[in-house]
């Protein structure tokens, strides 16, 4: 992506990021539904890597077997967590709620955060195996390809044209917006933010750069 798309995207998400938080608390308050199973034995491979790694490789944990290390873990405020100790945090999560797709999501997250989109995007689709119509989810993808294609590639928009269809969050509405802008598609620009914006409440921290895009303003 250019470095225009790049510094919109950061600041986009910084200024959602509390509307994506208090989303996702909720559902991960909710009942999880039966799901299939099918990357099981990759969520397991991912526990043993992080087991080693964190047996190896990480000295702020006491020694010991991988459980007790993991449960030092978990005592401490996850404030003070870095990447690795959040992805393994979250994998004993989705191994102890295998059709929750939250642990996945959240695990999507921290790997686009770290650089590692590849697997970003096998968590995301592990979410979408668990809840199909997750615009979280979807979207997560399409940033994933994105972040390893350099740019929003046909499939990705797929992602975020299957997420716009099914919800009314603005958020796909912005990500196919950014695609049109580095695609320098002005009409298709100005249409895609007034899409979001019309979906925007009205505390939204994002409506007043939303308007200016939707008015045809340039950056």
């Amino acid at each position: 992506m250019t470095p225009f798309i790049v510094i919109l995207v950061g600041a986009l998400l910084a200024a959602g990021a509390a509307f994506w938080t208090l989303r996702a608390v909720r559902r991960a308050g909710g009942d999880a539904r039966a799901g299939r199973f099918v990357l099981l034995v990759c969520a397991a491979v991912s526990v043993v890597t992080l087991g080693v790694y964190l047996v190896n490789g990480r000295p702020a944990l006491a020694g010991g077997a991988y459980a007790s290390r993991l449960e030092a873990l978990r005592q401490r405020p996850e404030e003070t967590y870095n990447g690795e100790e959040w992805l393994a945090v979250l994998a004993d999560d989705a191994r102890r709620n295998p059709t929750d797709p939250w642990p996945h999501l959240a695990t999507g997250e921290v790997y686009l955060r770290i650089n590692r989109p590849e697997e970003a995007a096998r968590a995301f689709d592990a979410a979408l195996r668990r809840e199909p119509r997750s615009v979280d989810a979807l979207i997560g993808v399409a940033r994933s390809i994105a972040t390893m294609e350099g740019r929003f590639t046909p499939d990705a928009l797929a992602y975020l044209e299957q997420a716009s269809s099914i919800s009314d969050d603005p958020a796909p509405w912005i990500y196919r917006a950014m695609a049109a802008m580095e695609a320098e598609n002005a009409a298709e620009t100005r249409r895609m933010w007034g899409e979001a914006l019309a979906r925007m409440g009205p505390d939204d921290p994002r409506r007043a750069m939303a308007a200016r895009f939707a008015s045809g303003q340039q950056p």
